[in-house]
């Protein structure tokens, strides 16, 4: 049998010291980036362990937890619960959104639900509605 099988574990990955990992400077990267596709529609999920998300599609009751950086792209959509350090909306978040540091809404960014958050940052032409609360939980 020929031996003209290549073996995927022999490719350099990014974020599993491959060549991404060069790059970092403050120290490696846990949990790595995991990108949700503008195709891609994933429906009652739990995601955890993450250090960036950014979702382009649209995550729909989906449940998020030890993620440090959500970034909802322009024409992504999440809805579900967050709790995550920092959020950046360019799309639609909806639901109960729990933000440590900081929520970071753009021009395009419409966010909804229950929404608790250390500082927040709204540009013009974003959207914040809902119940919202500043500071960590008691």
């Amino acid at each position: 049998m020929p031996n003209d099988i290549l073996d995927p574990r022999s490719f350099q990955r990014p974020g599993l010291h491959g060549i991404a990992d060069a790059a970092v400077e403050s120290g490696p990267v846990t949990g790595g980036i995991t990108t949700i596709s503008a195709e891609a529609r994933i429906e009652g999920a739990k995601i955890s362990h993450c250090h960036t998300l950014h979702v382009a599609g649209r995550l729909v009751d989906v449940t998020l937890n030890e993620i440090k950086i959500l970034e909802i792209a322009e024409g992504g959509h999440f809805e579900g619960v967050a709790k995550v350090e920092q959020m950046r909306v360019n799309g639609r978040a909806t639901g109960t959104l729990e933000v440590t540091g900081i929520l970071s809404v753009g021009e395009t960014g419409q966010v909804d639900g229950t929404i608790r958050y250390g500082r927040i940052n709204i540009a013009d032409g974003g959207s914040v509605t809902g119940t919202l609360q500043t500071g960590k939980p008691a």
